[in-house]
């Protein structure tokens, strides 16, 4: 158990202002990666993926709401500004971007998207098909995406009818307290390679260095609250929730204040019985409640994966996020990722808001994990 403790990806104290490597001169941007997209009418630096259907067609992008002013068009990792007119335009019905001859803007063909088998950035596999998926870890897709700020009608989001996370009110009392009381607070995450930063910009050293969602957790109540907040990630790539049940005794002794557990994914992937999986969670729970009573839970219903992935199990995510629920009361609330992802994919196509392709978000999708969460907590 002692190489659990080297595992931890990242720890900090939110108390003064401090920040890590690259990602300091990034924290001045903080307010608007934490800005809920369901609020205002304003969204900033929403992801985008060119994709041309046909040698006939131009490539264009969803956007999450019909545009009434772009006010930027960047790609991050460059830092370059692309100018409406020369290099997008607005489609006619303003949901979308097109690119016209000429664009500076990097683009997909469709078949791009869906590799032969063996090729490079390639992973099996597509649905229903012969084809691989495009694939790639670092700031690969970052990297050919662009982020789009633009404005639009307020309140469309609810018009919709969309997930809206309410303030847990009733079920974080003794965290919101503590908070409010402006009293340190620790908070510990334990998950998967999404909780550990997969495809983050802040955790493979590429500009706009948005760090994992747990440190925008953490920072955002610290700016939140002005209180001390000790964060520590226990996440680790590819586990699931039977390596959670064996590692929580150890990592419990951090006798947190909240603990967010998200887990899911890779329970999903491996068709793990909606039972089981929430038997283990609460197995989980009940290691850190033996060495601390008082330790308050967010759950986290899992982001959903590629849905032209063989791997995904839409059955389970939302039987997952269903059974979590069930858990939510006083010491637990529930973080509804999978409902947040099932509404962007109404929109918009996957590959604007991955961060690998199949499975892990990109920043974007960081920032909209720790909107979620900090809402909860609002």
């Amino acid at each position: 158990m002692r190489v659990l403790l080297t595992m931890c990806v990242c720890c900090m104290v939110v108390g003064g202002l401090m920040a890590v490597n690259a990602q300091e001169a990034a924290w001045g941007t903080m307010t608007q990666w934490l800005a809920p997209i369901w609020e205002g009418d304003t969204m900033h630096g929403e992801s985008v993926l060119f994709v041309q259907e046909t040698p006939e067609t131009r490539p264009k992008a969803a956007l999450l709401f019909p545009a009434e002013t772009i006010i930027s068009v960047i790609q991050t990792y460059t830092g370059m500004q692309y100018v409406e007119g020369k290099d997008f335009a607005l489609t006619e019905d303003k949901t979308g971007l097109v690119l016209p001859e000429g664009s500076r803007i990097l683009s997909r063909t469709r078949e791009e998207l869906y590799p032969p088998k063996d090729s490079p950035n390639s992973y099996p596999a597509k649905r229903d098909s012969d084809r691989h998926m495009l694939f790639g870890e670092g700031h690969y897709f970052h990297d050919q995406q662009v982020e789009v700020t633009y404005t639009h009608k307020a309140g469309l989001w609810q018009e919709r009818g969309a997930y809206v996370p309410a303030a847990a009110t009733n079920e974080l009392v003794k965290t919101r307290a503590k908070l409010s009381a402006r009293e340190p607070v620790t908070v510990i995450l334990l998950g998967d390679s999404i909780s550990a930063g997969g495809n983050a910009t802040g955790m493979n050293g590429a500009a706009p260095f948005v760090p994992s969602f747990g440190w925008l957790v953490a920072h955002g109540l610290r700016a939140q609250y002005g209180t001390p907040v000790t964060f520590k990630n226990f996440a680790v790539g590819g586990k699931a929730t039977p390596w959670g049940i064996e590692v929580a005794p150890e990592i419990a002794k951090e006798k947190p204040d909240l603990a967010i557990i998200a887990f899911g994914m890779n329970d999903a992937s491996g068709r793990l019985d909606t039972p089981v999986y929430l038997a283990n969670t609460k197995t989980i729970m009940d290691s850190f409640r033996a060495t601390n009573p008082d330790t308050e839970f967010i759950l986290v219903a899992t982001m959903t994966g590629n849905p032209e992935w063989t791997a995904s199990s839409y059955e389970h995510y939302e039987a997952y996020r269903e059974g979590l629920k069930t858990l939510a009361g006083p010491g637990v609330a529930v973080a509804d990722m999978t409902s947040m992802w099932e509404e962007l994919l109404k929109h918009k196509e996957y590959v604007s808001f991955t961060g690998n392709g199949v499975n892990h978000p990109n920043d974007m999708g960081h920032r909209l994990y720790a909107q979620v969460i900090l809402a909860l907590l609002h």
